[in-house]
């Protein structure tokens, strides 16, 4: 940080260009991990209005209330500088908006309406019908991110945006968190034809699943990515005969399909229908029982045969990961960064149990039909990093040394005679 306002400081004091070009770089991309700073850049837009028209991207993280500011100053703040920045292309906030929900959305709507392209917003549940006009006043918009914060209510009241029939011509990606099956219901009737990725996050087990099926009845015809990660099971095979376009299909493997578990040894469950000929990447959520590490060990202690059941059905839907259904799988990847640090501080599978010879075996059926197996890092799933301390010193002294060698002989010719 210290660098940054040094270089800065550098930059717009060097002279009357240098300013000008520093700023239109410095204003380009507006990033906020405090409310302090909202409470400084408005006044600066304020004084100086064509700084804001060089902005693209506005980010605002999550961040706790800084003493000496109000939720009001904030957000009369995020409101005015949003006013200032008639060619935003990115918005994205991680934090809710709650009270400013309404200002916000009217503020994008009205200024930001034909420059908007991405948008990514913590709302409540109740305030759904704003974000569906949100929706109908951009209808430029490519990517879309909304989470959904707060209890749901039980009646979510649209007014005049209930069945209201949305043309989004240029949306492409749809992202949805948490409590998003009023929206997701709504959404079924919207034309989307653009539409080709979609990220759905229930985060948390709930029995009012949102209606997947009906969704992706409508849309999922021309989808190329599909992520779902919820703890209820779905029915995959129905999921992969709607979509079959799709190139990457992320789910959880610890979900109870047809087949596999009621067999011994474990057989592969039903994971589709027919072959799939254009999955080329599939993603696994959850995972954490498989090997052995973190919590879930512990829960092993306490509950031996859940967690058995949990790790039959792992590698029964493992097992149906193979050439037979997705003739063109080239990778399989493990998404549960949890999972990732456990492996990382456990060194790796559980070795006192079956946790390890799962992990060999998985690696084997992948090697075997020429898929690579990866976490979510992109490393191969079990390759922890090196330690550098285990590097050999004598290796690595002489590869600086002749680098140093290389270096020192090409400033020799860069030296006049």
């Amino acid at each position: 940080m210290q660098g940054y306002k040094t270089k800065k400081q550098a930059i717009l004091s060097t002279c009357r260009t240098w300013r000008q070009i520093g700023f239109e770089l410095l204003f380009r991309y507006l990033f906020f991990d405090d409310p302090s700073g909202l409470l400084r850049v408005c006044p600066v837009l304020d004084r100086e209005s064509k700084l804001g028209w060089w902005t693209r991207r506005i980010h605002v993280t999550r961040f706790y209330a800084a003493a000496g500011t109000t939720f009001e100053e904030t957000q009369n703040s995020l409101i005015s500088i949003l006013r200032q920045c008639p060619n935003l292309s990115v918005f994205i906030t991680q934090w809710s908006l709650h009270g400013a929900t309404s200002a916000v959305i009217d503020t994008l709507c009205t200024f930001c309406r034909r420059s908007l392209r991405t948008i990514s917003l913590v709302v409540r549940v109740e305030s759904m019908a704003k974000i569906i006009l949100l929706l109908d006043s951009l209808p430029l918009l490519e990517a879309v991110h909304f989470e959904f914060d707060g209890p749901t209510p039980e009646c979510v009241s649209l007014g005049a945006m209930s069945n209201i029939h949305l043309t989004l011509p240029s949306l492409c990606q749809l992202s949805l968190r948490r409590a998003f099956q009023d929206f997701l219901e709504e959404a079924c009737v919207w034309s989307m034809p653009a539409l080709r990725m979609a990220s759905f996050d229930v985060l948390q087990y709930r029995e009012d699943l949102p209606d997947f099926i009906e969704f992706l009845t409508h849309h999922g015809t021309e989808l190329t990515f599909l992520d779902i990660d919820c703890i209820p099971t779905l029915d995959v095979a129905a999921i992969l005969n709607l979509c079959p376009r799709l190139t990457t299909f992320c789910f959880n493997p610890d979900w109870r399909l047809p087949g596999g578990v009621a067999t011994y040894p474990v057989g592969e469950s039903e994971i589709a229908h027919r072959a799939h000929p254009n999955i080329r990447t599939i993603g696994l959520h959850q995972l954490l029982y498989a090997f052995g590490v973190g919590y879930a060990a512990k829960y092993a202690q306490i509950d031996p045969l859940s967690t058995r059941l949990v790790r039959r059905q792992n590698d029964a839907n493992f097992a149906a990961l193979n050439k037979r259904n997705f003739p063109n799988l080239q990778c399989v990847r493990a998404l549960s960064v949890p999972l990732l640090r456990c492996l990382e501080e456990n060194n790796g599978p559980d070795t006192e149990s079956d946790c390890y010879d799962r992990w060999q075996r998985w690696y084997d059926q992948c090697a075997g039909q020429g898929i690579r197996l990866e976490d979510c890092t992109g490393a191969l799933l079990g390759e922890l990093p090196k330690d550098e301390s285990e590097v050999d010193a004598t290796e690595t002294g002489e590869d600086t040394t002749q680098a140093l060698r290389d270096l020192l002989a090409e400033c020799k010719l860069m030296i006049p005679d």
